[in-house]
């Protein structure tokens, strides 16, 4: 690294450890530790999923004997060490380790780096978390499919070094700057499950009336009336009160419903093949047509359950009465194409607007309407074309239906629209923040204090520091008398 600031130093990660010869070490592999020497108390096992970046992630707790643990205390991590994961997403991720861990040890995998005490422990972690450390360690990295960081390249990893106490101040600044990202991201994270609300809120207007009411001022009168079919399924909630001109009626006074092609190994034999859609196509206001298979069928059976735009696609059963009735409609994506029983098609009549249909059967009241037919056998919640045919719609002019579904989609067009850029200020914050810690490891981040010792002083003194240490291992030290 060139250009330092005024005042820093480099030098590789294993020059600034602890001086214990093992102060950067992996944990331990094969047969040492395995699966079946776990226990349900003891010496705490950090594994790779405890690695988070900056943050120690307190989940998947499984522990050792402690009798286990003295055989492999090498391998032991004390509060303010380092831990770093050898491969993973993001790679050399690492975090330090909180003070309440207890008797804990490294997993394989995992690496534990202690850095000397005349050093910012915060500091290298937040040094190993930057995108420039990372992809150092992703091109150094071996592997041709999992590919990881080998301990020798951890430990002659080049370090920008500032004078100690410019060290904790980028450490502070850091950590005030994390702090309102972290509470920027936590109010955009809320966001999409209010614009899921606003969207069920405007659904539910426009088929109460509300979204047309000005509309309906200068083409109808105001008064309200609630007459409905007796072909309603009953088991449907008490109808409410419709504007003028509005009538709820039965689904299938406005659209022929009708079943699709039943799968059976007699297909295989036929020559005419259509494409189809199953289930797995069809969601809510969604179609997923990346694979669509094809079936075996008479030009009989097809011509019958041939899909036409402005088509409806209910899907018959699902096992979560959430996804039951999710519904669809049909642009003609794909030319000649039909369709399986498990979803169930609804032609709309010359008086409904396809999507007007669509909008109802997503809408709060047209769900509740879904809910309240669908059976439920052996924890399989259905339809049938009977129970759909019954579903209760409110029905208005042509007109108002087009005026309705104008607003809809002019409103969801809106809350699309701040998603996006919900997502993109979302993915600015995460580039702020790696922004935040190249300025800081380039010096720009702080102010330098002409009065700091220099780096090049502290580095001599680690030295002198681990020269001085005994030529020994000093594992002895940390093990644990067991209880």
């Amino acid at each position: 690294m060139s250009d330092l600031p005024t005042g820093w130093a480099e030098a590789t990660l294993d020059q600034l450890r602890a001086p214990e010869a093992n102060a950067i070490t992996d944990g331990p592999y094969g047969s040492n530790l395995k699966t079946s020497h776990y226990r349900s108390s003891g010496a705490r096992v950090i594994r790779l999923g405890n690695i988070g970046v900056r943050e120690f992630s307190d989940i998947d707790v499984v522990y050792i004997s402690r009798d286990h643990f003295n055989a492999l205390s090498k391998h032991q991590v004390l509060a303010g060490d380092i831990l770093v994961a050898a491969l993973g997403d993001p790679i050399g991720r690492a975090c330090l380790v909180p003070s309440n861990l207890g008797l804990s040890l490294v997993k394989a995998d995992c690496f534990r780096v202690r850095p000397s005490r005349r050093l910012s422990a915060a500091f290298l972690m937040l040094w190993l978390n930057s995108d420039d450390t990372r992809a150092a360690f992703s091109s150094s990295s071996h592997g041709l499919g999992r590919i990881r960081i080998n301990l020798s390249d951890l430990r002659g990893t080049v370090v920008p070094v500032p004078p100690y106490p410019e060290q904790r101040r980028i450490v502070a600044k850091i950590d005030s700057l994390s702090a309102k990202s972290k509470r920027a991201i936590e109010h955009l994270d809320h966001i999409p499950e209010l614009l899921e609300k606003y969207k069920q809120a405007i659904l539910a207007a426009g088929f109460q009336g509300e979204l047309t009411f000005e509309w309906r001022t200068k083409h109808l009168k105001t008064a309200t009336v609630d007459h409905y079919t007796s072909d309603i399924d009953p088991r449907q909630s008490t109808l409410g009160k419709l504007p003028a001109n509005w009538k709820w009626q039965a689904v299938s006074d406005v659209m022929r419903v009708t079943g699709g092609l039943t799968k059976n190994p007699k297909r295989s034999a036929l020559v005419t093949r259509r494409s189809y859609l199953r289930v797995a196509n069809v969601y809510a206001n969604e179609l997923r047509l990346a694979e669509v298979s094809e079936m075996g069928c008479t030009e009989g059976e097809f011509e019958k359950t041939k899909l036409l735009p402005g088509d409806l696609l209910i899907v018959e059963g699902n096992g979560s009465i959430e996804q039951i009735g999710r519904v669809a409609i049909w642009d003609d994506e794909i030319k000649e194409c039909s369709h399986q029983n498990h979803i169930i098609r609804a032609r709309p009549s010359e008086i409904v607007e396809p999507r007007y249909v669509l909008y109802w059967l997503l809408s709060p009241l047209g769900r509740e309407a879904i809910e309240a037919v669908a059976s439920s056998s052996s924890g399989l919640h259905t339809l049938s074309i009977t129970k759909v045919g019954k579903l209760r719609i409110p029905i208005c002019s042509k007109s108002e239906q087009r005026e309705i579904v104008r607003l809809i989609e002019n409103a969801f067009v809106w809350i699309e629209r701040l998603a996006a850029e919900t997502t993109q200020a979302r993915s600015l914050i995460g580039h702020l923040d790696q922004t935040v810690l190249v300025k800081a490891f380039r010096g720009e981040l702080v102010p330098q204090d002409p009065n700091d010792e220099p780096a090049s002083v502290l580095l001599e003194q680690i030295k002198v520091a681990r020269e001085a240490e005994p030529k020994k291992k000093h594992q002895r030290a940390l093990r644990v008398t067991a209880k």
